[in-house]
């Protein structure tokens, strides 16, 4: 504790040096004049704020990564969700080699004329610095880099990669990352996403807690199913919004790149259910068209409980339309099924056509 009579001395001395400046403060309703966070990615990624997507090797983190930053550079909106078009640097300190067939295949899923602007750094940038060595020269390489492209988003790939020679379990070590990171988005008014491992269990991400605590929003990425490309994406925290509803993901081959991309489907529909709704969806001319059991399974390629569960869970849902009864059961894709069909716009439609009975007593109503 100081005490009074030295504080009162320390403040004196300390207005009297060269570069004293008085720290601001506002006051009353003024706080209400203060402009609030807006997002750089829906959801996802707060206007310099500072996310973080974890998830296992191997999941498909940096699938999704390149997506947003693509998209993002493109100003283009995400399934649904709105972007500010903005410079991207992506550092990409891990699996270089695979970067050119990656984006090729984010081009092509997106039906892309051109790559989006994205600027890519490939290798690690040190975000840790031992004490007493805060910035290095290798530190104010990549700031000035960072000054040159002007960014409005800033991704690293790994974190772990970037923060060589700092004890992830150490508090005070991963304080300086931080700090870093905070210097960064401050004197660049710039968001960052750091593409993180999860720890063994799978339960958290790796290291100090600090990284989280100091995240505006966290999101983790779960592999589903038997390597089969699907992947649930659930909000871990949210600091100013409320955390979005989870989101499956799929990843797709892409013949062209020999890579893969991903498609992402409305949140609260299962990766697995929505692929039997698309497969109903595919073998379906026209809105309103009635297939039997045998029909749908077959266009699914599914048997057993890994087709009847997933249908069971569509009918629930009130996605998929069930008539008849016992064998003469037919299935059908209802309005609310076909708006998440329409959510994926490089699928084509098929057009309503009034055909049916119950579809034309359902037009006139």
């Amino acid at each position: 504790m100081i005490v009074p009579e030295r504080l009162k001395l320390l403040l004196k001395h300390h207005r009297l040096e060269d570069n004293y400046k008085p720290l601001s403060y506002i006051k009353g309703e003024d706080v209400t004049k203060l402009k609030p966070p807006e997002w750089l990615m829906e959801d996802f990624i707060m206007e310099e704020g500072f996310t973080v997507l974890h998830s296992d090797a191997g999941v498909g983190k940096t699938f999704l990564a390149l997506d947003w930053a693509n998209t993002i550079a493109n100003g283009w909106s995400w399934f649904g969700r709105e972007t500010q078009k903005t410079t991207v640097l992506y550092v990409l300190a891990e699996g270089i080699g695979y970067l050119g067939a990656r984006v090729t295949a984010w081009k092509n899923r997106r039906n892309a004329s051109i790559f989006p602007p994205v600027f890519y750094y490939t290798s690690a940038v040190p975000l840790f610095a031992p004490p007493g060595k805060l910035p290095t020269a290798e530190q104010l390489d990549f700031l000035d880099m960072v000054e040159s492209v002007d960014p409005g988003l800033i991704v690293f790939d790994t974190l772990q990669r970037c923060t060589v020679g700092a004890n992830e379990n150490l508090q005070q070590d991963m304080g300086q990352v931080v700090a870093m990171v905070d210097t960064i988005r401050q004197n660049f008014n710039c968001a960052v996403m750091a593409v993180h491992h999860d720890t063994k269990s799978g339960e958290s991400m790796r290291g100090s807690s600090v990284i989280r605590a100091s995240a505006d929003t966290t999101i983790h990425l779960t592999a589903r199913g038997d390597n089969d490309g699907f992947i649930e994406m659930e909000c871990t925290k949210q600091k100013d919004a409320e955390p979005f509803k989870p989101w499956s993901l799929m990843l797709t081959s892409d013949q062209e790149s020999g890579s893969a991309s991903l498609t992402a489907y409305q949140e609260g529909v299962k990766a697995r259910d929505y692929s039997l709704l698309k497969a109903l969806a595919d073998i379906t001319t026209f809105r309103g068209e009635k297939f039997f059991n045998k029909a749908w399974r077959e266009a699914a390629n599914m048997e057993g409980g890994r087709f009847e569960r997933p249908k069971a869970q569509l009918i629930r849902e009130d996605l998929v339309t069930q008539t008849g009864d016992g064998r003469s059961k037919q299935y059908s894709v209802s309005k609310e099924g076909w708006d998440i069909i329409e959510s994926e716009s490089s699928r084509p439609v098929p057009r309503i056509e009034h055909v049916q009975d119950d579809l034309l007593d359902e037009e006139g109503k």
